[in-house]
């Protein structure tokens, strides 16, 4: 069955996005897009509006619509977020390179996160997480040894870490808290993602909770600044 015009509008745009723009660049004007697929103005905005919702394409009143950065959105980070999903669903090809695993005892503060007692250990996978192979986020992932044993460095390499968490040990998480927080980056952290020292970045804490209420995983990620808008949504509930 053929799909309808507004969807095969969608899928032309976002395949020359992905192939022919860059971040921040100008798209036609609906004008020109009317000229040039030669549908009407209401199946012009309907793609149009699909891109914006996924966080393809801003729009800035009274200039244009404009290719986006990637977008960490808010509501899928406060979900069983995954870079994977995310960057797929915006056009991206994603790749994780994991880095090292390791069994450790992990200091005060992220013991902390995992309700963790003295001395209780925990894995430590550090990631790098590129989209079209450009570095985009690096991060460090702490999993309690009691509720992930025997976690090895061969099931990660194989399927995706909420994959294996799942399949594996029947752990999901159905609850994520998020701080976000703005920095610049160091000279190490830098030259891994592949930009300049001091360069602005997004520092995200993430904390996920099972549906028994205990903490499963504990992430500090450093995405880039100049890849990423962390954008929220809110609503005001009437009564």
């Amino acid at each position: 069955m053929k799909k309808p015009l507004y969807q095969q509008v969608i899928l032309d745009l976002e395949k020359k996005i992905k192939t022919e723009m860059k971040p921040n660049n100008r798209l036609p004007s609906e004008r020109q897009l009317l000229k040039e697929y030669g549908v009407s103005r209401n199946t012009i905005r309907l793609a149009l509006n699909n891109l914006e919702e996924r966080g393809i394409i801003y729009r800035l009143h009274g200039k244009g619509t404009f290719v986006s950065t990637i977008y960490l959105d808010q509501t899928n980070l406060g979900s069983m977020y995954s870079f994977s999903e995310q960057m797929s669903e915006a056009g991206h090809k994603p790749t994780t390179q994991n880095r090292t695993l390791e069994l450790v005892v992990p200091d005060a503060a992220v013991a902390n996160q995992l309700n963790l007692k003295a001395q209780e250990k925990a894995y430590k996978l550090v990631r790098l997480r590129l989209a079209d192979g450009v570095p985009l986020m690096y991060g460090e992932t702490y999993l309690p040894e009691s509720i992930f044993p025997d976690l090895k460095m061969s099931d990660l390499n194989e399927n995706h870490l909420y994959t294996v968490m799942k399949q594996k040990y029947n752990e999901q998480s159905v609850l994520a808290f998020e701080d976000v927080q703005a920095v610049n980056l160091d000279e190490r952290d830098s030259k891994i993602l592949g930009v300049k020292p001091g360069d602005a970045s997004l520092k995200i804490f993430r904390r996920a909770i099972n549906d028994k209420n205990v903490p499963i995983e504990f992430t500090i990620s450093l995405a880039r600044g100049d890849r990423f808008i962390y954008r929220s949504r809110q609503y005001n509930h009437l009564v």
